[in-house]
């Protein structure tokens, strides 16, 4: 997974390249100069090649095909997730659908050329369609990059599995609070997804939801399907957000209503992923080891990465050690193996070269059927890349930039 020969001279781009690539990104809506402080942009990226698509797909499906039925055996069985503290979602579902629909994102560091696993999003994926913009910001800058790669879209897949449903008409429900760029996501995603109707539901607004014999209603409008696009881990059930969040998952749970990312994959966002390498062994060479604080000594700190089990948006990392002790003792804290990722070279439309921690997270769309725990349809649907040159958490809200991802085209058969 070395840096692509073909967009090697990227990394020499002068500045009036990377000012049209700016400009082809804030038309894109992958840069929004109205952020206060706008996400960085490297115009130098990474490449998927071939070979690269065949080890993600066989790596990624047995990931998602593990998580899918461990998180369903543990609804089945009633078997609480120890020490999780959104294992409370899990008794709150009665009963499952038919099968489980929605598009995950595993988080991976490349290490050695190989693939490692550090977390995965099932629920409530930011970037979704706003950050692939910037690999076709790209394709619009260097046009000859066309003929070599494909810019994969997560969107596209989402699509076809909703149309697969016979889905017309999508509420996505959202937070109170969102930037600039999560409006611009839900605004591409809608866009994307025509002839298919969307309606975007903020917070404030969840009281409109309605049922409708055993669908559901926003006002007037019936729904036939929702996209979770609100429950930010433990926030989205805290303070004043608690009451209105807890009560929409009530509906909606109770609802024939589609459910575009399921809640009760909440349960696989566990940091603690040992249930992966339990479930599969095989999975052992992508996934870290995972401790409890309490079988290490302090002095080791440096070879983990503490993790709070439940954060998202990378709030709950800490990779220094003078922070890792200082919730060493926290219950929801798990110790993850440090990785340390190749260094990928980056240079920003912010002006700033260098090599960067970037992680590669992989989109997968999936139908899943629940009786049979049998996967239905599972395609990489899409890449996402992240850097940091500063530090080892790239999350955008954290400082991380965006990385553009291309696709190696498919050998054409003649």
């Amino acid at each position: 997974m070395a840096l692509d020969s073909r967009v090697a001279s990227l990394l020499d781009a002068d500045e009036a390249t990377r000012s049209r690539f700016l400009e082809a990104a804030i038309a894109r809506r992958a840069y929004d100069r109205r952020d206060p402080e706008p996400c960085d942009l490297s115009i130098v990226p990474r490449v998927v090649s071939r070979a690269d698509a065949a080890t993600i797909t066989d790596a990624a499906t047995r990931i998602v095909t593990a998580s899918l039925a461990w998180a369903l055996d543990a609804h089945a069985a009633g078997r609480a997730v120890s020490g999780y503290p959104l294992d409370w979602v899990r008794g709150a579902i009665a009963t499952l659908p038919e099968e489980l629909v929605g598009d995950v994102r595993l988080d991976f560091l490349v290490s050695g050329g190989r693939l490692r696993l550090l977390e995965a999003g099932w629920v409530n994926l930011s970037a979704f369609d706003y950050a692939p913009q910037a690999a076709l910001a790209l394709c619009d800058t260097v046009p000859h990059l066309t003929g070599h790669f494909d810019v994969e879209r997560p969107v596209a897949a989402m699509r076809r599995r909703l149309i697969e449903r016979g889905i017309r008409r999508l509420a996505i429900l959202v937070k109170e609070e969102h930037t600039v760029y999560a409006a611009n996501d839900f605004a591409l995603i809608g866009e994307a997804l025509a002839p298919i109707e969307t309606v975007v539901v903020a917070e404030p607004e969840f009281h409109l939801l309605a049922a409708a014999g055993r669908g559901l209603r926003v006002g007037d409008v019936a729904i036939d399907a929702v996209y979770l696009r609100s429950l930010d881990g433990p926030q989205a059930f805290a303070g004043r957000h608690a009451d209105g969040n807890r009560a929409a998952l009530e509906l909606l749970l109770a609802s024939d209503v589609l459910l575009h990312d399921h809640p009760l994959m909440l349960l696989a966002e566990d940091k603690d992923l040992g249930f992966l390498v339990a479930r599969e062994p095989s999975l052992a060479a992508v996934v870290p080891r995972t401790v409890r604080p309490s079988d290490v000594d302090p002095a080791e700190a440096s070879c983990w990465v503490l993790k709070l089990r439940d954060r998202h948006s990378g709030t709950g990392v800490f990779m220094d050690e003078q922070a890792m002790r200082e919730h060493w003792h926290d219950p929801a804290a798990v110790l993850q193996e440090r990785i340390v990722p190749d260094a990928f070279p980056v240079l920003t439309v912010h002006g700033h070269r260098g090599d960067a921690v970037a992680d590669l997270a992989v989109h997968v769309s999936y139908r899943y059927d629940v009786a049979t725990r049998s996967m239905r349809t599972a395609e990489v649907a899409g890449y996402f890349s992240r850097f940091s040159l500063t530090s080892g958490i790239v999350n955008l809200c954290a400082g991380g930039g965006i990385v553009p991802v291309l696709s190696e085209r498919p050998v054409e058969k003649s």
